[in-house]
């Protein structure tokens, strides 16, 4: 199994939550790609990698942008995926942070996440200080397995969270690809 994770915005691919996929899968192969978040760079980059992904044995684990870009891929290539506090919206978002790039996430956004598409289980917390967990949990409602937590934070770092993270990896690699 391969497991690509996608980092969030100015984050790093081998951080807490990649030895935590590390440290439970250790079989896997886990490609955890540095990105600079301007999304033709990211798309680029990550569409190589994804274009490989057998939709059987392989999923995409993103959290917030990295989120954004999983979920993206997921449903371009039909692979599962496992988002942690998604960006739904990264014109939107990236716009609070003055992103010269911003806007150019445009192209790349996909407002029904109701369509046909490979399981995929979003896992919320409530007490997310950078998005606001309620539009994701809008967005995905209905088209996907969400999960709210009542902590984590943005980063989901947390033991509790991490244990989170191992179960949803567990439960969506035992669905099969639709």
């Amino acid at each position: 199994m391969k497991i690509l994770y996608i980092h969030g915005y100015n984050g790093t691919p081998h951080g807490e939550k990649y030895n935590k996929l590390r440290q439970c899968f250790p079989e896997a192969d886990i490609l955890a790609p540095q990105h600079d978040s301007i999304p033709q760079n990211v798309f680029h980059l990550l569409d190589g990698i994804a274009s490989g992904l057998d939709p059987l044995d392989d999923l995409i684990v993103g959290t917030s942008l990295g989120g954004f870009w999983a979920n993206f891929f997921a449903l371009r290539y039909g692979v599962r995926a496992v988002l942690l506090n998604p960006v739904v919206s990264p014109v939107k978002r990236l716009n609070f942070r003055d992103c010269s790039f911003a806007a150019d996430y445009a192209a790349f956004e996909n407002p029904d996440a109701s369509q046909q598409r490979p399981p995929a289980i979003v896992l919320l917390a409530e007490d997310d200080d950078v998005l606001p967990y309620r539009e994701a949990l809008d967005h995905f409602s209905g088209a996907c397995d969400v999960r709210v937590l009542e902590s984590g934070g943005h980063r989901m770092n947390d033991p509790a969270s991490l244990d989170v993270l191992k179960a949803a990896i567990d439960d969506i690699t035992h669905r099969s690809p639709e």
